[in-house]
């Protein structure tokens, strides 16, 4: 970040209180939370569900913030007090709607070719993916962990400044018009579907509706410049491309996928024994290259084929892109494989879970060689609407398939994943139904001692992260 006291004010429409700074003064940096405070920063006070940034305003001043802008009246004692240290105290009357304002007025000044990122899965995974590629030859700021809706998205962006060269920003949704209001502050070039999924069905009603308003994304691109990197593979991104008029609007379409209509695809796919795929990376005018994935699973090959698609967009030569594809890690939580000290391997993949997610994890857990006892441990899936449960019976339906030996369930909606298990196949005593972390901990005790491989995995409210850290600890 880097603007002037003045474009702060523009940019925002902030009522001036104190204006005790140099109005061409430049403010560098920036913080919601009054104990990350920098001298010379920008604070604005945010009102939260827990706490409320404007009850710290004082300790901003204190901390020789340059400019705070505050949500609320300011009070006598702050008024003196942001005199007396020189600060600059605005206040808006909506402190979301000023954050937007000001990333919005600030991406204006920027020469960035902005990547933006969404989908129903595999989101977060591209992003890191695309800005490693990128990474080979440009200058890239990108979101930070999964930073991606109306706090996380205007912050990308002030992170960015003038010498930044690409700018990926990665979008989450629940319901139609948010993307489209990220992209308004964004202004992306490229956009990036990864795939839809069912995730977030309980507000959208259908896979098709969660389609329409991903697609809002390609829809902002701009017509003839745009370029829009889209799942071939998957069978709603022709209503994507309708939804956007990609054609009639001379939006560029790249295609990835496994199969043979997509413009960059994979070929020749081989697994290692830790499940890390290898392939060979087509990708349409250019010499194939072999390709070895540091992540997981087949579903990473389509986030790398997306990935190598906005590199080969951005001008990255082919040796770039495998070199990076090749040194990419996965982020905490996802997918992220755990060594206990009796030598038990657990594949922590807590972060968060959808159906296509579920499936793709299972599909990695049966896809590991040798002979050990594979135990899934499930939890519930949330924001799925009224067809929750039969979305968690499909998951039990893919559980035996997949070798699984012991599946545990967490929560009460996962009570259906075992249901689903049972009917295809699974014997009802290889099933262990759980109400929380601890009773799930307890279940996997027994099996510990024969060196498991464990997968966990469920969404974010059912904390299975924490039976990973029990497993831990017990081995």
């Amino acid at each position: 970040m880097r603007l002037e006291l003045q474009q702060i004010i523009d940019f925002t429409a902030a009522a001036v209180e104190v204006e005790a700074v140099d109005p061409q003064v430049i403010i560098n940096d920036f913080s919601w939370d009054s104990r990350e405070v920098t001298p010379g920063s920008l604070f604005i006070a945010l009102p939260g569900e827990r706490v409320d940034g404007n009850d710290f305003i004082q300790s901003a001043i204190a901390a020789q913030a340059a400019v705070v802008i505050a949500t609320r009246p300011v009070t006598a004692d702050e008024h003196e007090l942001a005199q007396e240290y020189g600060t600059a105290l605005l206040v808006v009357p909506d402190g979301i709607e000023a954050l937007s304002a000001l990333a919005a007025g600030y991406r204006g000044l920027l020469f960035a070719q902005v990547v933006g990122v969404t989908g129903s899965s595999g989101k977060t995974t591209t992003k890191d993916l695309i800005a490693t590629v990128l990474s080979q030859g440009l200058a890239v700021v990108s979101t930070s962990g999964n930073h991606n809706n109306e706090y996380g998205v205007p912050h990308t962006v002030l992170c960015a400044n003038p010498s930044t060269q690409a700018l990926i920003v990665e979008m989450a949704m629940r319901g139609a018009g948010q993307i489209e209001a990220l992209c308004a502050i964004t202004r992306p070039r490229i956009g990036v579907i990864s795939n839809i999924g069912v995730a977030h069905l309980e507000l959208l009603g259908s896979k098709e509706n969660i389609a329409r308003a991903k697609a809002e994304l390609i829809t902002a691109l701009p017509n003839d410049e745009g370029v829009a990197v889209l799942n071939g593979d998957d069978p709603l991104t022709p209503l994507i491309r309708d939804s956007a008029e990609t054609t009639r609007r001379g939006v560029r379409v790249l295609l990835f996928g496994l199969g043979e209509q997509n413009d960059i695809r994979a070929t020749d796919i081989r697994y290692n024994d830790q499940g890390q795929p290898s392939f060979m990376l087509l990708m349409e005018g250019r010499e194939p290259i072999s390709v070895q994935l540091s992540l997981q699973g087949e579903h990473n090959i389509y986030n790398a084929l997306a990935a190598a698609a906005v590199g080969m967009a951005m001008g990255i030569t082919s040796d770039a892109i495998a070199h990076a594809l090749a040194l990419a890690k996965g982020a905490a939580m996802r997918q992220e494989t755990v060594i206990a000290n009796n030598g038990t391997r657990i594949i922590n993949d807590a972060y968060n879970a959808n159906p296509d997610s579920m499936r793709a994890a299972l599909r990695l857990l049966g896809r590991l060689p040798g002979n050990r006892k594979r135990i899934a441990v499930l939890g519930d899936m949330a924001e799925l609407g009224e067809g929750e449960l039969e979305c968690h019976r499909q998951v039990g339906d893919q559980v035996p398939a997949n070798g699984v030996d012991i599946l545990i369930t967490v929560g009460h909606r996962a009570v259906a994943i075992a249901d689903g298990a049972v009917q295809a196949g699974m014997d009802r005593e290889a099933t262990i139904i759980c109400r929380d972390v601890d009773e799930a901990i307890t279940a996997l005790e027994p099996y510990l001692e024969n060196q498991p491989i464990i997968l966990v995995k469920g969404s974010r409210c059912m904390g299975l992260e924490h039976v990973v850290e029990g497993v831990v600890e017990l081995c």
